[in-house]
């Protein structure tokens, strides 16, 4: 058999290996588990080169999914793929699976494996276009949230092509102290909220990020969970950010929340919500500009923002407080 050849037969192999659930994978052969290695002779009379090379052509969902567990030999033919892989380990949609559920269940089957190295963090990459979020997620309070997914692994870097380029349609969830990270896309959902941070430990960072047009708010942050937010926006959603419970903290950085249906930012029953930079702004929203409600809560704008300036033209109050909230300029922040 020639390279072209086999090149050829491993392509029609995989293209018609159309099973994306990750945990699935190729039939094993009696015995094949049993082969002992030896990478300086053939393998059913093929130089070992040539399986090197082919493999390499297969994504890392075909590489974690069926190479490796086929048997041992093919194991080691991988091992060369996958150890560039983590050395900057990138996955793509839709290139590596056809969905953001299976991407994610993806991305916790290689933090699963023994090569991983605790801390990395594993760069997921979005393509242009609409991405739908499929399936339902149980809060806290037991409440069934629809079009929403539980992210089930940590050190996540989910990127898009740009707000307005990439679309996630739907919400994600990130709790039990996961820390992910957003850039450059755009998030919606007519159903629901758009983004939820939840937990002690639980770490939310979003740069050039959109939250618009959800029927709930757009970020919910609660229970201890930390929101951090550089050059985003929050529009026509119910309340742009909310952030609930002590010692829950938010900090926005030149972002701005607008004509969302009731508030632009609240701060609850002892949360703390930071807000800088010149470009930050909290206007025309439906009912309260920046609203922060009973003890503890506590909204901070510090210097070159100035309070009276970055909220205004809001429908009801541009800064309210009730039941012991607080709402304070404060000198620059370092």
């Amino acid at each position: 058999m020639t390279e072209a050849e086999m090149l050829a037969a491993l392509a029609l192999v995989s293209d018609s290996d159309s099973d994306d659930d990750v945990g699935g994978g190729s039939i094993v052969a009696p015995d094949a588990t049993e082969q002992q290695v030896n990478l300086v002779r053939l393998h059913d009379g093929i130089p070992i080169y040539l399986w090197r090379r082919s493999i390499s052509f297969l994504t890392v969902r075909e590489q974690t999914v069926s190479v490796r567990g086929v048997s041992r030999f093919f194991r080691e033919c991988s091992n060369v793929y996958m150890q560039n892989f983590w050395s900057e380990p990138i996955l793509h949609l839709p290139q590596d699976a056809r969905s953001l559920a299976s991407l994610m269940e993806m991305s916790q089957r290689l933090m699963e494996q023994e090569e991983y190295v605790e801390g990395t963090t594993v760069v997921v990459k979005l393509g242009s276009g609409v991405f739908e979020v499929v399936g339902s997620w149980y809060d806290t309070s037991g409440s069934m949230r629809q079009k929403t997914l539980s992210i089930p692994c940590d050190n996540l870097f989910i990127v898009g092509q740009g707000m307005g380029e990439t679309i996630v349609d739907g919400s994600f969830a990130v709790e039990n102290g996961r820390k992910i990270s957003f850039e450059g896309l755009t998030m919606t959902n007519l159903s629901g909220r758009g983004l939820v941070a939840s937990g002690a430990g639980t770490k939310v960072v979003l740069k050039n990020v959109t939250v618009k047009e959800c029927q709930s708010t757009g970020v919910y942050v609660q229970y201890g969970a930390k929101l951090v937010v550089t050059d985003c926006h929050f529009h026509e959603n119910s309340s742009g950010v909310r952030v609930d419970g002590s010692p829950t903290t938010a900090r926005l950085t030149n972002s701005t929340t607008h004509h969302n249906k009731y508030h632009g930012v609240i701060a609850l029953s002892g949360a703390v919500v930071d807000l800088m930079g010149e470009g930050m702004s909290v206007h025309d929203n439906g009912r309260e500009g920046l609203y922060a409600i009973f003890s503890g809560a506590t909204i901070n704008v510090y210097q070159p923002c100035v309070l009276n300036d970055m909220s205004h033209g809001n429908k009801g109050q541009n800064i309210k407080m009730v039941n012991g909230g607080i709402v304070q300029q404060k000198e620059s922040k370092k």
